[in-house]
């Protein structure tokens, strides 16, 4: 008959399994939101990007004319 010490030592019990997945799901959600903070600054900056090339496209126009 196994003994109730070595059967916890391969089983944990519910508490310790559901910590570890918050915990997981914390990291996961932590990394997740540094990734879109870093996206939204990309997103930004391709914006002001797009509008100083709009507005090099118009002068060019500009000067051929």
């Amino acid at each position: 008959m196994p003994n109730k010490s070595t059967v916890q030592l391969f089983r944990p019990d519910t508490e310790k399994v559901l910590v570890k997945g918050l915990n997981a799901m914390t990291k996961a959600c932590d990394a997740l939101s540094t990734q879109n903070d870093l996206l939204n600054k990309d997103i930004e900056k391709l914006r002001m990007k797009v509008e100083r090339l709009q507005e090099r496209v118009l002068i060019n126009q500009d000067e051929k004319e």
